[in-house]
């Protein structure tokens, strides 16, 4: 009877080894199929731009030193290599798994006996029988990874680690662009307010002079009034200008781990700037650089590991285990027995009734595995429309700038002819203020698109995964994959 329970727990094993070896285990395909070029890039045969300080394409220094203090003190990338860091403890323990574990065992014991019958042993001692002892050894133990289960363990461990290194790139990417883009847009907030305070100089002008002809009698007083309710106007909008410009200082503040009260003086701006858009840049190596795309392909090797792990839970399990040491016994009065010696045990495990527990467990982890080639292929969905959008974006504010400035040189000369009209009594006040008006509407489109530029331009070099560096000065060496990956 024993020999036949033998015979089918080895048939089953076999059985097992065969159907469910992790070896069989694949992952399934990526649904997305990525596109030879982007649709809405600007031709041109250039080579592809260099992304990893894009910033510094801007030529100014403060920006330059805004951001890269940021990328020194912010405490979200802090927070994101200390989670490298843990990454990294977790797969040297999980990694510790494949080999033997040793340990020194000892002690030392002794005290006073009351023996039950001690007429013959009180002859061999004097006083109350005692006893010392003292045992010293060394025990190890080890499993070994017949069917790869523990090595998947540690690669599943080592996909995790470089996932979190490329999720630490990725916040070195989006606080750059965060930097970049609160520096910027302040910038465009300061060209802002010296637009309104030369729009409320001309109307203070334009309202001096029509309170001169009133008073000539050449002008009526809903003339001054129809000039005092715009300049009000205009006044009004610049402590919401002022409130937008504090707003960004803020932020940078923050951003470089400083409190708000301490929010940086910026330089007043200088003539409008904005560099061109990269070329060259292709759709196979933007998801290479980016780091959540780079990721998800982690968490996708990850769950295939674990995957691979699950399914050798119902396979055999073989261990060795050893223990060696040295001892010796006295009681008083007995002659002290000692030696040394040693124990080798082989145990074997082979699980036959879980309650369906290891199957719900790879299940799981098939059902795990496939969401996260469904979470790759989102991330790499967003980011070629990511990329898409931003080149579409900058073009189209590139294209705007020069019908724009077209028609502020326009409004110009139509302040200028209404003028003359008006001088010459074939034109009313009204008609120089809206000429007025809207010149300075047009002055501010121009504002406008230039800052639809800037951001257009940030967000492109973000989308193409520019702004992060393999290591940060402070943080210790992080682990490199097989392959070589374009830095950002």
């Amino acid at each position: 009877m024993k020999k036949k329970l033998s015979r089918i727990i080895c048939l089953a094993a076999i059985a097992t080894l065969g159907a469910c070896s992790p070896f069989h285990t694949r992952t399934p395909p990526s649904r997305v199929t990525v596109p030879s070029r982007f649709t809405q890039a600007p031709a041109g045969t250039d080579p592809a731009t260099d992304l990893t300080t894009w910033w510094r394409s801007w030529n100014d220094p403060a920006l330059t030193h805004v951001v890269e203090t940021a990328l020194a003190a912010n405490p979200d990338i802090r927070i994101a290599r200390d989670n490298v860091l843990q990454a990294r403890a977790a797969h040297v323990i999980a990694r510790s798994t494949l080999y033997p574990t040793v340990g020194a065992t000892g002690n030392i014991g002794g005290g006073g006996m009351s023996w039950r019958n001690p007429a013959g042993l009180s002859q061999l001692s004097d006083g109350d029988p005692a006893t010392d002892a003292h045992l010293a050894g060394i025990g190890a133990s080890w499993e070994p990874d017949l069917f790869g289960g523990r090595h998947a363990d540690s690669r599943a461990a080592r996909a995790l680690m470089l996932g979190q290194q490329a999720e630490y790139h990725g916040m070195q990417m989006l606080v750059a662009a965060d930097a970049a883009e609160n520096y910027l847009r302040a910038q465009g907030v300061q060209r802002q307010i010296d637009l309104l305070d030369r729009s409320i100089g001309i109307l203070q002008r334009l309202r001096t002079y029509t309170q001169a002809r009133f008073v000539a009698g050449q002008a009526v007083s809903a003339d001054v009034r129809a000039v005092d309710e715009k300049l009000s106007l205009q006044r009004a909008r610049r402590p919401l200008l002022v409130e937008e410009y504090d707003l960004h200082r803020r932020r940078l503040a923050i951003l470089s781990g400083q409190a708000p009260e301490n929010a940086p003086s910026l330089p007043a701006p200088g003539a409008f700037f904005v560099p061109a858009a990269p070329l060259g840049e292709m759709p196979d190596t933007v998801l290479e650089r980016r780091p959540d795309v780079l990721a998800r392909r982690d968490q996708v090797e990850a769950a295939l590991d674990r995957l691979k792990s699950a399914k050798t839970d119902l396979l055999p399990r073989f261990g060795l285990e050893f223990f060696g040491g040295d001892g010796r016994l006295r009681f008083d009065g007995i002659p002290g027995l000692s030696g040394t010696g040693g124990l080798i045990a082989l145990t074997t495990y082979l699980p036959i009734f879980t309650a369906g527990r290891v199957h719900a467990r790879i299940h799981a982890a098939h059902a795990r595995l496939d969401a996260a080639v469904a979470g790759y292929d989102r991330t790499v969905l967003n980011a070629l429309g990511e990329v898409e959008d931003a080149y579409e974006a900058r073009t189209s504010a590139d294209t705007r700038a020069h019908d724009l400035a077209t028609a502020v040189s326009q409004a110009g000369r139509n302040v200028s002819d209404v003028t003359g009209l008006y001088e010459g009594g074939q034109r009313m006040m009204q008609d120089i203020l809206r000429a007025r008006l809207d010149e300075l509407d047009a002055r501010e489109q121009v504002l406008r698109n230039e800052d639809m530029q800037t951001l257009a331009s940030i967000h492109l070099a973000r989308a193409l995964g520019g702004g992060w560096k393999h290591e940060a000065d402070d943080a210790p060496p992080l682990p490199s994959r097989s392959g070589a990956r374009t830095r950002g």
